[in-house]
C-alpha cells in the first residue's frame, strides 16, 4: 500500500483509465467522420484535423460553417472552442512540472475533456506524473482518430442524422452534465458560471437554432462570469 502512495502511476496505468471513457470517444469520432465524408472532405483532411484540432464539438463546428464563413473566422471559432483545453492543461500542471519538455508538450496537444477527467479521477486515488497523463490522453487520441476513420468509410451508408435519430448528439451533454459532480462536490459556488453559462447557451440556441455558437457563448459566459466572481477574493 505504501508503494502505491509513493510510486506515480505511469503509461501502462493511464491506458486503463482511459479504457471507461472510449466507447464514447469513439461515438464522437464516428459522427465526425460520416459528417467530413458528407462535407467532401478526404481521408487525410479528416485525419490531419482530428490529430491537430482533436475535439469534436470545433471540428462539427468546421463543418457546419465551411461553406459561409471566412477561414479567419473559422479559425476563431475553433480557437474559441478549444480554450478550455488551455484550461484543462493549465490544471495539470502541477503533475507535469518537473518532466522533460518534449513529454509535456506531448501530452498537453493531446489532453481533452475525456483525459483531464480521467487523470483528476486517478489522481484522488494516487500521485499522477506526466507518464500517466501521456498514456491516458494518447489511449483516448487513437481511439478517436479510429472513430473518425470508421466513420469516414461508412459515410457512404449513413448520415448525421441517421446518428442523432438514435439520441447520439446527446451523449455530448450528457457527457459534460455528468463532470458536473465532480467538479462541484468540492467547490459547489462553481454552480453559478455553469448555470449563467448553460442560460446563455439555451437561449441563443433557442433563438437561432445555431449549436456550434451556442456552445462558444456558454463558454465564454461562464469564463466570464467565473472572473467576475473570483476578483473579489484576488483584491
Amino acid at each position: 500500500m505504501e508503494k502505491s502512495l509513493s510510486a506515480p502511476m505511469g503509461i501502462s496505468h493511464g491506458w486503463i483509465a482511459a479504457l471507461p471513457f472510449i466507447p464514447k470517444v469513439l461515438v464522437f469520432g464516428l459522427i465526425v467522420g460520416v459528417a467530413s465524408k458528407n462535407a467532401d472532405w478526404s481521408l487525410g483532411e479528416l485525419i490531419f484535423a482530428a490529430l491537430s484540432v482533436n475535439a469534436a464539438t470545433a471540428q462539427l463546428a468546421a463543418l457546419e460553417f465551411n461553406n459561409s464563413a471566412h477561414m479567419g473566422a473559422l479559425i476563431a471559432l475553433t480557437a474559441g472552442l478549444n480554450a478550455k483545453h488551455l484550461l484543462f492543461t493549465a490544471s495539470l500542471w502541477p503533475y507535469m512540472k518537473n518532466s522533460s519538455k518534449w513529454r509535456v508538450g506531448l501530452a498537453a496537444a493531446m489532453v481533452t475533456d475525456s483525459s483531464w477527467t480521467a487523470c483528476h479521477i486517478a489522481a484522488q486515488r494516487g500521485p499522477i506524473d506526466v507518464n500517466f497523463i501521456l498514456g491516458n490522453a494518447s489511449a483516448l487520441t487513437l481511439a478517436w482518430t479510429a472513430g473518425c476513420i470508421a466513420g469516414f468509410q461508412f459515410g457512404a451508408v449513413l448520415t448525421p442524422q441517421m446518428l442523432y435519430s438514435f439520441g447520439m448528439d446527446a451523449l455530448v451533454p450528457l457527457s459534460m452534465a455528468l463532470l458536473l459532480p465532480i467538479g462541484l462536490r468540492k467547490n459547489p459556488y462553481h454552480l453559478t458560471p455553469v448555470a449563467i453559462g448553460a442560460v446563455v447557451g439555451l437561449l441563443y440556441w433557442w433563438r437561432t437554432d445555431q449549436q456550434a455558437m451556442a456552445v462558444l457563448l456558454a463558454g465564454l459566459a461562464g469564463m466570464a462570469s467565473t472572473l467576475w466572481i473570483n476578483r473579489k477574493s484576488r483584491t
